[in-house]
């Protein structure tokens, strides 16, 4: 980096315009592909708050429970339900200085290995490539769980269904704000509202790419020479070859090889949009005269 302890310029792949900052750090000591942003601690339930006030709407949280409002709603406004993200700084306030390094775009081990047989005139060859330890920055999974003033109406993916993210709204369609009936009502739902003032990258979008891929698969047959010779054929092979035939990953998108934010290169590894690769099958045969 020259003289610059930091680089700044580059280091925001722009998938949510200015929504979301600098989401990759450029820095002495760290890898290129360190991914910047906060830590995600689920979502605030209505123990974390002392009460309500329905004469000014506002929830009033408990002592030693950090305000992330300012980061995923409204600030000095948090309520039961907000995305809860980690005070790192141990203010009691989440904000650009909880930012932390959440995640490696490098794997720790990537490579590949052929498998090549041959007997009884049948040959096989199998292409792998693998990756161990990369991170992935999911932005389709933040996208498709957030909604704000210009999003509401979007449709959100399956983990954001009716009861399974958290809701302010009763059977009857009415607002809730009784805590205890605010609690009843999401005892079993596991996810946060989607409803924010914009989007948020924590460590909850950073998962594990690693993955095992079979490249190429081709299994061929050669007839014997003595039955294509009696019609003058020297060699006869049949084969099929599969392409991307299967990807052995935990990874929760379409590819875990995917690094779609390339206008610099300070932000490899982001997973926006990216058309999932296709899965290719071609029969053909071989034969010399």
């Amino acid at each position: 980096l020259g003289s610059l302890p930091e680089i700044t310029a580059g280091t925001n792949s722009n998938w949510a315009s200015s929504q979301i900052g600098s989401d990759f750090q450029v820095k002495v000591d760290n890898p290129l592909g360190a991914m910047y942003g906060y830590l995600n601690d689920g979502r605030y339930e209505v123990d974390d708050f002392s009460g309500y006030d329905p004469g000014t709407d506002m929830w009033t949280l408990k002592d030693g429970v950090a305000d992330a409002s300012g980061v995923v709603g409204t600030a000095g406004n948090p309520r039961p339900g907000m995305m809860k993200l980690k005070d790192v700084t141990g203010d009691d306030v989440v904000d650009s200085n909880d930012l932390r390094v959440i995640g490696n775009f490098n794997p720790k081990h990537s490579g590949g290995f052929v498998i090549n047989g041959y007997a009884y005139g049948f040959d096989l060859t199998a292409a792998f490539n693998y990756s161990i330890g990369n991170d992935v920055y999911n932005a389709n999974k933040i996208e498709y769980t957030t909604a704000n003033l210009n999003t509401q109406y979007r449709n959100l993916i399956d983990i954001m269904s009716d009861g399974k993210r958290w809701t302010n709204i009763n059977d009857a369609g009415q607002l809730v704000t009784d805590p205890t009936e605010l609690a009843s009502l999401n005892t079993n739902t596991t996810m946060w509202s989607p409803f924010m003032s914009r989007y948020v990258f924590s460590d909850w979008a950073v998962e594990d790419g690693s993955f095992l891929r079979l490249n190429t698969l081709t299994l061929g047959y050669t007839v014997n020479s003595e039955l294509t010779s009696k019609v003058k054929i020297k060699n006869f092979r049949v084969y099929v070859t599969g392409y991307n035939l299967f990807v052995i990953t935990n990874y929760s998108g379409f590819d875990p090889e995917v690094s779609t934010r390339r206008n610099t290169p300070y932000t490899p590894g982001v997973d926006y949009s990216a058309y999932p690769r296709s899965r290719q099958v071609v029969l053909g045969l071989n034969f010399n005269f």
